[in-house]
């Protein structure tokens, strides 16, 4: 096979990449439109992994969080199931209004997740509290499990999550 037709492709793939770059003056950017912020798309499948024991079936994909400087951890266990998410995008805006009036008396920025089509099938997850970020069934390992959330089926979610920061 000959080099000679991708060389020849990959040439004119690489000349628009040439073009120079222009400054815009003030009035021409006001004649462009667009939209800040980032989509995003995935699919995940959480499965079982057979040969962590301490589970029946196997365990899921853990989390451990060590909050401040305590000696335990929160922890997201056992997690499984299918997550997808198509178009998700985040995004920075002013909340001054709306919201039953709250928005007015907030009057700041918040960042926007906006969630335009996430699914989850046949997905659960343990929260729970533990000494160790490691789920094992090793001497001294002890784990407190608050609550088993499951959902057979599937489940959409849609709509707009905002997040605050915090003083």
């Amino acid at each position: 096979m000959s080099l000679r037709p991708l060389c020849l492709a990959l040439l004119f793939v690489a000349l628009p990449a040439a073009a120079e770059l222009l400054a815009l003056q003030e009035q021409e950017l006001q004649q462009i439109s667009g939209q800040a912020g980032l989509s995003l798309a995935a699919d995940f499948n959480f499965a079982a992994n057979p040969a962590q024991v301490r589970c029946a079936g196997g365990c899921g994909m853990r989390v451990a969080i060590r909050p401040g400087n305590s000696d335990g951890f929160v922890v997201l266990d056992n997690i499984r199931g299918l997550f997808s998410f198509d178009g998700v995008t985040l995004d920075m805006e002013k909340l001054d209004s709306g919201f039953d009036g709250d928005g007015a008396a907030f009057n700041s920025s918040v960042m926007r997740i906006g969630l335009a089509n996430v699914r989850f099938g046949d997905f659960r997850f343990t929260l729970g509290s533990s000494n160790s970020e490691r789920g094992s069934i090793a001497a001294g390992f002890r784990q407190t499990d608050l609550l088993t959330f499951s959902a057979n089926g599937e489940s959409r979610l849609q709509g707009n999550l905002y997040l605050i920061g915090l003083p």
